[in-house]
C-alpha cells in the first residue's frame, strides 16, 4: 500500500519530484567521480609503469604527500557536500507535502501510515537518484581515464568500494533521519498549524524586523518586500544558505588548494634544482646524472647501480686540472661533488619518555623497521652548495659532518619511520650517521642523501680532491656565450670524453609535470562547479510550485513582472552574499589547517579575487534562473497551480 501510494504520488507530482531526483543524481555523480579519482590519484598506483626501466620511486615524496592531503580534503568535503545537499532536498520535499499531510490527517489517516507513505517516497527519490548518479559517475570516470591515456601517462581503472559504501550509508542515514524527524514534527501539529508551508503558522507580519537595518528596508518597496519574504520563510532561506555555502566552500577550497599546491610544488622543485645550472663531467656520467633528475617527471625512466659505476677511475678528475674555469666572469658559483650508489640501512631508535602527570609510568617508543636499499649518495661541501632546498630540520655543517648527513624527502617518507631521530648506516662501508635534516628534492625522485665530500672520499677510499660532477651557477642566459670556452678547457685538460651540459631542459620537464598535476585539479574544479550549479538549478526547480503560488497571486493583484524579477533577484542575492563570504573564511581555515605547514600561501588578494569570481558566478546564475520562473508566471493560471 505504501509503495503503491508513493509511486503514484511520485508520478503525479513528477514536475516536482524529477528535479529532486536530478539534483541527487548530479551530486552523487560528482561524488562518485571525485572518490574514484582521488583514491587513485596516488600516482604510485595511479600510473602504470611499463618496461624494464619502470621508475620504482616515481612521485613518492613531499609533493605526493601534499597532494594526498589535498585528496583527503576533497573526499571529506564531497562527503559533507553530498550529505548536506541530500538533507536539504529531503527537507524541502517533506515541507512541500505539509498540505497533503494535513488534508490526509483531517480525513482520518493514521500518522504511522503517513510516515510510511512519504518516507517510502523519499526512499524512491533517493534510490533512483543514487543509482543514476553512481552509474553516471563511473561512466565519467572511465571517459576521463581514456582521455588521460592519450597523454604520455598511462592509467588504469581502479574501482572503489569503501568510500562509495560510506557515501551511500551517510546519504541514506541523512535522508531517513531528516524524513523521519520532519514527518514526526509535522505529525505532532494539529491540522490547522500544519497547513502552513514554509511560513510558520504564528508568523506576524506586523512585527518590526529588529535585526534588519532600517536604511536597508527603506531603499524601496522591492527590497522591503524581499526582506520580509526572507524572514517569514526563514527555513527556506536556511536551506538555500546551506546549499550556497557548501557549493561555494567546495569550489573555493578546491580552487585555493590547487593554487597553493601548484605554487608550492613548483617552488620546491625550483629550489631543489636551481636556475641557470651547468653540470660538468664525463659523457656517461652526464647522461645518467640528467636521467636521474628526469626520474622525477618520467615514470618510465630509472637508473640504478647496474647502469653506471660513478667512481670508475675514468670518471674521476680533479678540480685543479680545470680551475681556470673559475676565472670566467659569467660563473657565479662552483659546487664540486662526488656521487656514487651505496647500500644504506635504516637503524632503529628507542625513545623513552620520563614519567609525568599525564603518564605516571612513562613510556618507550621504538622507531624503525631495518629497511634497506641502494641509493645515490652525493658528497658535497655544505658551504658551497648551489641549491636553496626547502628543508625540515637543518643541513649538516662542516662542524658536525662526521656525525650527520642530510636525506631527501622520498627516502625519508618511504624508508624511515621518524627520520630526524633515527640513524642511517652504510653496512658495506662500516659507517653510521645521524640525520640532521630532510630536503625536498627532485633528484632521483627524492631518494638520495647528501654527505660531506671529505667524509665520503674517506669512506670510498678515493684520493683527495677527486670529484666526478661539478655544478656551475652562471649568469642568466649566458651558457651560449661561455659554452665553447668551457668545452675547450675540458678538452685540453681532461680529454674529449668530458663535456658540459645545461640542465634547463630536464628542469623544465619537471616543472611541466607539476603543471600537469595542476591541470587535473583544474578539471576537478570545473567539473565540480558545473555539477554544483546544475544541482542548485534543479533544486530551485523542485521548489518552483511553492514560489509560483505566491508570485502568481502577486501578479494577479497588479504587480509588474519587473518588480517580481527584482524581488526574486534580491532574495537570491541576500542568500548568496552571506553564504559565499562565509565560505571564504571556511576555505582559508581548511587550507591553513589541513595542508602541509611547508606550503606557500598566496597573498591575501588571491583568495579575495577567487571568492569574488565565485560570487559573480552565483549572481549571474541567480539572474538566469529567474528566466524559466518568470516565463511560467506569465503562462500559469490558478487552475494550473492547483493541478501542479
Amino acid at each position: 500500500m505504501s509503495l503503491d501510494f508513493a509511486l503514484k504520488d511520485f508520478y503525479r507530482k513528477r514536475k516536482q519530484t524529477i528535479p529532486y531526483v536530478s539534483t541527487i543524481a548530479l551530486i552523487i555523480t560528482l561524488a562518485i567521480f571525485l572518490i574514484h579519482f582521488s583514491t587513485s590519484f596516488n600516482l604510485n598506483t595511479f600510473i602504470v609503469q611499463e618496461g624494464v626501466y619502470a621508475n620504482l620511486y616515481f612521485f613518492s615524496g613531499a609533493v605526493n604527500y601534499t597532494y594526498s592531503q589535498f585528496n583527503i580534503i576533497i573526499l571529506v568535503l564531497i562527503l559533507i557536500f553530498a550529505v548536506l545537499i541530500i538533507s536539504v532536498i529531503t527537507s524541502s520535499f517533506i515541507n512541500s507535502k505539509k498540505k497533503d499531510i494535513s488534508i490526509m490527517k483531517a480525513l482520518g489517516t493514521l500518522p504511522e501510515k503517513l510516515y510510511n507513505f512519504y518516507i517510502t517516497e523519499s526512499f524512491i527519490i533517493f534510490f533512483i537518484g543514487f543509482i543514476i548518479g553512481y552509474l553516471l559517475g563511473l561512466f565519467i570516470y572511465t571517459i576521463f581515464l581514456i582521455a588521460i591515456d592519450f597523454t604520455k601517462i598511462t592509467v588504469f581503472f581502479q574501482f572503489d568500494f569503501i568510500f562509495s559504501t560510506i557515501l551511500f550509508l551517510l546519504c541514506f542515514s541523512s535522508m531517513f533521519s531528516i524524513s523521519w524527524f520532519k514527518l514526526k514534527r509535522i505529525g505532532k501539529k494539529n491540522v490547522i498549524k500544519s497547513f502552513s508551508n514554509d511560513i510558520e503558522y504564528d508568523y506576524c507580519a506586523l512585527e518590526k524586523h529588529t535585526l534588519i537595518p532600517k536604511w536597508l528596508s527603506s531603499l524601496g518597496f522591492n527590497l522591503k518586500f524581499t526582506i520580509s519574504n526572507i524572514i517569514r520563510k526563514k527555513n527556506k532561506f536556511l536551506h538555500y544558505f546551506i546549499t550556497f555555502f557548501i557549493i561555494s566552500l567546495l569550489i573555493f577550497t578546491l580552487g585555493l588548494s590547487a593554487l597553493v599546491l601548484n605554487n608550492s610544488s613548483k617552488m620546491w622543485v625550483e629550489k631543489s634544482q636551481g636556475e641557470n645550472i651547468i653540470v660538468i663531467g664525463h659523457n656517461d656520467v652526464l647522461k645518467q646524472y640528467s636521467s636521474m633528475y628526469e626520474m622525477y617527471s618520467n615514470p618510465n625512466t630509472f637508473i640504478d647501480k647496474n647502469d653506471i659505476q660513478f667512481t670508475n677511475e675514468s670518471y674521476l678528475f680533479n678540480w685543479s686540472q680545470i680551475d681556470e674555469i673559475g676565472d670566467i666572469p659569467e660563473i657565479k658559483k662552483i659546487d664540486q661533488r662526488l656521487i656514487e650508489f651505496c647500500d644504506i640501512k635504516e637503524e632503529t631508535v628507542t625513545i623513552t619518555t620520563p614519567p609525568n602527570e599525564v603518564n605516571p609510568q612513562g613510556s618507550t617508543q621504538t622507531y624503525g623497521q631495518h629497511r634497506s636499499g641502494n641509493f645515490p649518495i652525493i658528497g658535497i661541501n655544505s658551504s658551497n652548495i648551489i641549491q636553496d632546498f626547502e628543508i625540515e630540520g637543518r643541513f649538516f655543517t662542516q662542524d658536525d659532518a662526521h656525525l650527520n648527513l642530510t636525506i631527501s624527502d622520498g627516502l625519508a617518507y618511504n624508508y624511515f619511520d621518524f627520520a630526524l631521530v633515527q640513524d642511517i648506516s652504510f653496512p658495506n662501508l662500516d659507517n653510521r650517521f645521524g640525520i640532521s635534516g630532510i630536503v625536498i628534492d627532485s633528484f632521483y625522485s627524492g631518494h638520495n642523501a647528501y654527505i660531506d665530500i671529505i667524509e665520503f672520499r674517506d669512506m670510498l677510499n678515493i684520493s683527495e680532491n677527486s670529484v666526478n660532477i661539478i655544478l656551475l651557477k652562471i649568469k642568466n642566459k649566458s651558457y651560449s656565450l661561455i659554452k665553447d670556452q668551457i668545452e675547450m678547457i675540458l678538452i685540453n685538460n681532461l680529454g674529449n670524453d668530458f663535456k658540459s651540459m645545461d640542465l634547463a631542459n630536464v628542469f623544465n620537464e619537471n616543472l611541466n609535470f607539476i603543471n600537469t598535476l595542476s591541470s587535473y585539479s583544474l578539471i576537478l574544479i570545473i567539473l565540480t562547479s558545473i555539477v554544483s550549479l546544475f544541482s542548485f538549478y534543479d533544486l530551485q526547480k523542485g521548489d518552483l510550485s511553492e514560489k509560483l503560488r505566491d508570485l502568481i497571486i502577486m501578479r494577479s493583484i497588479g504587480s509588474k513582472i519587473q518588480n517580481i524579477r527584482k524581488i526574486l533577484f534580491f532574495e537570491g542575492l541576500f542568500t548568496i552574499v552571506p553564504a559565499v563570504l562565509s565560505s571564504l573564511a571556511g576555505g582559508m581555515i581548511i587550507n591553513s589547517l589541513f595542508l602541509s605547514d611547508r606550503v606557500y600561501l598566496p597573498s591575501l588578494d588571491v583568495p579575495f579575487m577567487l571568492i569574488g569570481l565565485i560570487l559573480l558566478l552565483f549572481i549571474i546564475l541567480n539572474y538566469f534562473i529567474l528566466i524559466p520562473i518568470l516565463k511560467r508566471i506569465k503562462n500559469v493560471s490558478f487552475r494550473d497551480i492547483i493541478s501542479f
